[in-house]
Formats: C-alpha cells, sequence, structure tokens
C-alpha cells in the first residue's frame, strides 16, 4: 500500500468517543465518526505519524494538515498507549521513528512483579524491593487521588474503621503500647505543638466538655491515681524538680508577691515555726 494512499483519520479516536459517551450521529460509508468535524483525510504516512503524535503527546503532525476548533483538540488523549496500536498498524512496519518495542508496546509489562513466588531468596528480595519503589512512586504520582479516595472511603465507613480498630487494639494491646511509648518519645516537641495549637483554637468546644464531664473525669483521676501511685509519685516528682528549675524567677516573684500579700499570716506562721523549734530543741537537751 502506498504512503500516499488517503485514509479518514478519527481526529478524537474511536475509544476516546466510546469512553466520552458520544452518540452516533455522522457516518462516511457506514463508518462512524460521531461528529462532523472529527474527521479529515490525509495520506497513510501522515495518518500514522498523527496516532504516533498523539502517544507522543505531540499534535504537531495533525496541526500540519488541519486545524479542528479547540473543543474538539480539548477531547483528544496525549500519552495514551493505544495509540501505539494504530499507528503501528498503519505503518506496517516501513516508517522508522514509529517503534513498539519494550515500554512503547501497548502490551508492555513492566515486568515489576516477577519473582513473587520464586524459590530464590534473592529474587523474592528484589521482587519486595521493586514493589516497594513502585508503590511509593505510584504514590507520588496519584497523592491527590489517593488522599480523596481513603477520605470518602472513611466517611462511607466509619463503623467499619471503628470496629476494626478496636478490634486490631485489643488483639495488638502490646504491641499498640509499645507504638505508642516509642513515638511519644520520638515527637514530644511535635506533640506539644499539636496539643498548644489545638487548644488554643478550641477552647469554647473543651470547656464546654470539661464543663459536662466533671464527674466522669474526676472519676477517672480517681481511679488513674489509685492505679499508678507510684508512676504518679515519681511524675510529679520529676515535673516539679523540672518546674522549680525552670521558673526560678517566676516563683521568687510569686514568693515575694504572697509575703507582701500575708504578712500578718505570714509573721504567724514564722512565730509557730520559731516555737515549735525551740520546744524541739529543749527536748534535745532533755534527753
Amino acid at each position: 500500500m502506498s504512503m500516499e494512499t488517503l485514509h479518514k483519520h478519527h481526529i478524537v479516536p474511536i475509544y476516546k468517543c466510546i469512553e466520552l459517551g458520544l452518540t452516533t450521529s455522522y457516518k462516511i460509508n457506514s463508518k462512524e465518526f460521531y461528529f462532523k468535524e472529527n474527521m479529515v483525510e490525509v495520506p497513510r504516512e501522515q495518518h500514522a505519524l498523527i496516532h504516533w503524535g498523539y502517544k507522543c503527546k505531540d499534535l504537531k503532525p495533525l496541526l500540519e494538515v488541519c486545524n479542528p476548533p479547540q473543543w474538539v483538540i480539548d477531547m483528544i488523549p496525549l500519552g495514551d498507549n493505544r495509540d501505539v496500536g494504530a499507528a503501528a498498524i498503519i505503518a506496517l512496519g516501513e516508517i522508522e521513528q514509529i517503534d513498539i518495542s519494550g515500554e512503547n508496546n501497548p502490551r508492555y509489562k513492566h515486568g515489576l512483579s516477577v519473582g513473587r513466588y520464586s524459590s530464590d531468596p534473592e529474587i523474592v528480595a528484589q521482587f519486595k524491593e521493586n514493589m516497594k519503589q513502585y508503590k511509593k512512586q505510584y504514590y507520588e504520582d496519584n497523592k491527590e487521588k489517593i488522599v480523596e479516595s481513603n477520605k470518602q472511603y472513611k466517611k462511607d465507613n466509619k463503623e467499619k474503621i471503628a470496629e476494626y480498630d478496636k478490634q486490631y487494639n485489643k488483639n495488638n494491646k502490646e504491641k499498640r503500647a509499645e507504638y505508642n511509648k516509642q513515638y511519644n518519645k520520638d515527637n514530644k516537641e511535635k506533640k506539644a505543638e499539636y496539643q498548644k495549637q489545638y487548644n488554643k483554637n478550641n477552647k469554647e468546644k473543651i470547656a464546654e466538655y470539661r464543663k459536662d464531664n466533671k464527674e466522669k473525669k474526676a472519676e477517672y483521676n480517681k481511679q488513674y491515681n489509685k492505679n499508678n501511685k507510684e508512676n504518679r509519685a515519681e511524675y510529679n516528682k520529676q515535673y516539679q524538680k523540672q518546674y522549680r528549675k525552670n521558673n526560678k524567677e517566676k516563683r521568687a516573684e510569686y514568693q515575694k508577691q504572697y509575703c507582701e500579700n500575708n504578712k500578718e499570716k505570714k509573721a504567724e506562721y514564722d512565730r509557730q515555726r520559731r516555737g515549735e523549734l525551740k520546744m524541739k530543741q529543749r527536748y534535745k537537751e532533755t534527753c
């Protein structure tokens, strides 16, 4: 077949017209073109190059022979491997630049999943590494889509997710506790900053919650302190030690202000304290 043989080209490929749900409404010699602006007559060579251009995201071969409206151009798929097959069939291997080997072939398989069930540990290890890189790259390329999909899934499956989390935590208490402990240790500053910002942005909400749950919170604190006496005592000791160290000036100012506002009370306390010391001294001298 001559390179100059005229072909009728679908500017928007048939597969794309079907995907867009276009209704059949324009035929030439019983062949469906979907709409009048979707057909251009071109030589066989140019026809093959146009499809190859679609695959390579290049509309230059098409625009060399026609100037379709912008709304038609907007429907043309670019970078779709399905145009490789059309280009190859039309070219019949006579156009050097149309290469359908390797990744250019519409049936190309990347081979990353090969080796999953191999008996060779090295091949299995390579498979795992390939999949790790593939998933990482896929996430980077589809981040927004994945985030939106996860968001929608969580919205539609709240009860299911809550039940799963509850069961998982029940079955993995030690593992979960160890993970939380390590996470808290590694992210102290981050968590403190988050808590600070959250408290700042939700003052009314927090106040309302505390007001509605006073008894519940008091009971929880009572039970917690009862079950964690030693830990609580050690924590308070360390906390007070650190607080005194970090707030020397503040504590000194507070002490000064307190003494100034409570002179009589302070004088009475000092008098009682001196009396107690004298009694202790007399007791030591008589023993």
